[in-house]
């Protein structure tokens, strides 16, 4: 006897959203591993880039908002580059975190929001990150107060830590001021249809 499965029969709703978001077809993937082996944070997911893709396939995909590998996932595109039918989880994570947003789902470690806000306000304000000002308000804000202060020295000592931070071009940072005047026209249309 032959059992055969249908993607399309174990994909709901929630899968459709996530593939229609990111472009990516699940069902490419036949789990090869080349993505979790390249990814640089998948030491610290919970779930494996390689196995996000196969809830997805699967059709467990809701559950990919309750663990924190979207929130980890430093969308460097490496699956992308290793990955020989050319899916792109990184691709995949950010679906998975404008979904989670859509639906008021807060990332399982609250100091991962609170790194994405500090960081995305850096370079929003300076039009490029600005190392210092990320610590020091990441580190006020999550409650780690003096978290990274033994290295401060040190990274000052070798040049690696700037205390004021460089400015852009004049159209860099109009570049990255249009960017987020985009995205946010793109949550105010989502948030007024309801999206």
């Amino acid at each position: 006897m032959e059992l055969t499965l249908e993607l399309k029969r174990l994909q709901g709703d929630f899968e459709r959203q996530v593939e229609a978001l990111s472009g990516q077809v699940a069902a490419e993937c036949y789990q090869c591993g080349n993505c979790t082996a390249g990814c640089p944070t998948a030491y610290e997911m919970e779930i494996k880039p390689n196995r996000v893709i196969r809830y997805l396939q699967l059709g467990h995909g809701s559950r990919l908002l309750k663990v924190n590998a979207p929130w980890i996932c430093a969308s460097c595109e490496t699956c992308y580059t290793r990955c020989p039918k050319g899916v792109s989880v990184a691709a995949v994570m950010d679906a998975l975190r404008q979904i989670a947003r859509m639906r008021g789902v807060k990332p399982p470690n609250r100091d991962l929001l609170t790194f994405e806000r500090r960081f995305l306000g850096t370079v929003r304000m300076h039009s490029r990150l600005f190392e210092a000002q990320l610590a020091a308000t990441y580190n006020l804000t999550s409650g780690h107060f003096f978290n990274s202060m033994t290295k401060l020295p040190g990274l000052l000592f070798k040049g690696k830590l700037k205390l004021f931070p460089q400015r852009g071009t004049k159209k860099g940072r109009e570049a990255v001021k249009g960017i987020y005047e985009r995205v946010l026209g793109m949550e105010s249309n989502k948030t007024e249809r309801g999206v």
